[in-house]
């Protein structure tokens, strides 16, 4: 199954509310008169990094590697990727991050990370506290995303 999001002139939108009523296979699963071009799943991922902002878990610019490695090995979607820091940062940028860190204290600490989360070892041979909180940011980060899109969900069934 397939979502997407798109834009309608409000006077397009009766005729074509129309030709969907037409194919019994396409539900609307919800509709805004705000123009939202950021998924639910984009909206998650910048709400759970603000929230750890707010919580100070991120405390240097060299954290969001974790949440790039993440995205990268499909914790929270399989076909998300960003082959480089630069796109990674791009993509925050587009979904509305603030405070976003620059590609070299990203590209650092992918040099220094190695394995798969929740077994990520560190080149830069940190002591146990420091291992701990990088991977507290990693977990911090994947209990706020799902506990946001679990609030998300509800929401769009309330609507309904």
């Amino acid at each position: 199954m397939k979502q997407i999001v798109i834009e309608i002139d409000d006077e397009a939108f009766e005729p074509f509310m129309g030709m969907l009523r037409l194919c019994p296979a396409v539900k609307v699963v919800g509709t805004s008169d705000d123009a939202d071009s950021c998924s639910s799943r984009d909206r998650c991922v910048a709400m759970a990094i603000a929230e750890l902002q707010q919580n100070d878990v991120i405390r240097y610019a060299s954290d969001y590697t974790f949440i790039m490695l993440l995205v990268n090995q499909g914790m929270i979607d399989k076909k998300l990727f960003y082959t480089t820091p630069l796109d990674f940062i791009a993509y925050l940028n587009q979904i509305g991050v603030n405070d976003i860190p620059g590609k070299s204290r990203i590209y650092l600490m992918l040099g220094l990370t190695c394995g798969k989360y929740p077994e990520w070892t560190f080149s830069d041979n940190p002591g146990a506290g420091e291992t701990t909180r990088r991977n507290n940011v990693a977990r911090q980060f994947l209990s706020a995303y799902f506990r946001n899109k679990r609030t998300i969900a509800e929401g769009l069934a309330e609507k309904k």
